[in-house]
């Protein structure tokens, strides 16, 4: 066998021998992955970092949606305030071409 087939078959041999081993260690990353994520205990004892955070958004949604379908409530709007009156565009705010003054 020539110098170039012994070559050929140690890079082939090397190539083959990587894949497999990759595939190993993905097998025993996922697998290990999976055991961790069945243990309860480990489940039981981990407390989010944002928990309270997360519970205030929580209690906030509920409190809105209860107040979604009621019409009377109104909490957003104040019959008396104008203040959106001194943000509309006026034409003689605007120059030819759509420049603002």
């Amino acid at each position: 066998m020539s110098f170039a087939g012994r070559l050929a078959d140690i890079a082939h041999k090397t190539v083959v021998t990587t894949c497999i081993g990759l595939f190993t260690f993905q097998a025993y990353q996922l697998g290990t992955q999976m055991l961790i994520g069945t243990d309860e205990e480990k489940k039981k004892a981990y407390v989010h970092p944002q928990a309270g955070f997360i519970q205030m958004l929580r209690d906030k949604y509920d409190e809105e949606y209860e107040k979604y379908f009621d019409t009377g409530h109104r909490d957003w709007y104040d019959k008396d305030d104008n203040s959106h009156l001194k943000n509309i565009p006026r034409p003689q705010d605007y120059q030819p071409g759509g420049k603002r003054n």
